[in-house]
């Protein structure tokens, strides 16, 4: 039994899709609008909490310009008590790997006795959205970037000053 896989010439490459080009294009406009409550999300003074710099910097570059915090880099009661004292909510985004995952159940708990409020959903559409194709946050950008590549191959994706999310 032969695959029928489509192909398609992308900035000089054949690119081979898995999948028809209306599941890249419905996948694209999906991380858009999920892209777009991230934003309306942080630009409200909620927190995101992100496990490394090359994941804050990856949010950066899709314009989420909120309050991106670093969750390993500091002890885990004093991240909770400092995002309790604030008094708004929350997204954890670790990665989405074994390691992501145990580090997200832990931060959800000791934040949950803080009594601070977590958008469990958020990691969630992400998740189920990119997670057979990338493993980590830091990758989120240039996941999105290959889409609209994919989704859209006429238009230049690379100027720095069309942002889409904003």
């Amino acid at each position: 039994m032969s695959k029928n896989f489509n192909t398609h010439r992308i900035s000089g490459q054949d690119i081979i899709l898995k999948a028809p080009m209306f599941v890249y294009r419905k996948r694209l406009e999906l991380m858009e609008e999920l892209l777009e409550e991230l934003l309306c999300f942080s630009s409200e003074g909620n927190m995101i909490l992100v496990e490394g710099k090359r994941d804050r910097a990856s949010l950066e570059k899709l314009g989420i310009k909120g309050k991106i915090e670093l969750v390993t880099y500091y002890p885990l009661t004093d991240i909770c008590e400092k995002i309790a004292a604030t008094g708004k909510e929350v997204v954890i985004l670790t990665d989405w790997d074994r390691r992501g995952a145990i580090l997200e159940k832990k931060i959800a708990g000791h934040l949950e006795h803080y009594g601070v409020k977590i958008k469990h959903q958020l990691r969630e559409r992400v998740l189920s959205l990119v997670q057979k194709d990338i493993k980590d946050v830091e990758s989120l950008y240039t996941h999105i970037q290959r889409l609209k590549q994919i989704a859209d191959p006429g238009y230049n994706y690379n100027n720095t000053d069309d942002n889409v999310f904003i």
